[in-house]
């Protein structure tokens, strides 16, 4: 996979998301169609955002039947844990700790994801008392 340029705006992240849910890549029509569901959109301003996402190294363009369709040239995983890092970085002074504070204190957070949370601490420190033991 390649380093794409530049960080991601809502809309892009709205069609990235929308290109890693389809294994099969997406044309431009089927983007289009997939965002007016939701809102207004001209046909040129997603052709747009896409075209910028290609040139950028977000996306990968392939031809298959005459039509061109869009893939993904990142992860999901890494980008959303990048966009994560980001908003942290920006708006917690780089703690991930004081983000969770503010979600417990906020009460948008669920017993389930409660839950979640000390399930994914238990498993990370974990891992860091093996990996300790280990030769670097």
């Amino acid at each position: 996979m390649t380093t794409p340029e530049g960080k991601l705006t809502p809309v892009q992240f709205e069609i990235m998301q929308l290109i890693w849910d389809s294994p099969q890549g997406l044309t431009i029509g089927e983007i289009w169609d997939a965002i007016r569901a939701g809102r207004d959109v001209s046909r040129t301003t997603v052709l747009n955002l896409v075209d910028r996402l290609e040139k950028r190294a977000w996306l990968k363009r392939s031809k298959d039947q005459g039509v061109f369709r869009y893939d993904a040239a990142v992860h999901r995983a890494s980008v959303e844990a990048q966009l994560a890092s980001d908003f942290v970085q920006e708006f917690f002074d780089g703690s991930a700790a004081n983000l969770v504070m503010s979600l417990l204190g906020s009460q948008q957070i669920s017993k389930s994801d409660i839950q979640r949370l000390k399930q994914v601490m238990d498993e990370v420190k974990s891992q860091s008392t093996r990996n300790k033991g280990e030769p670097q």
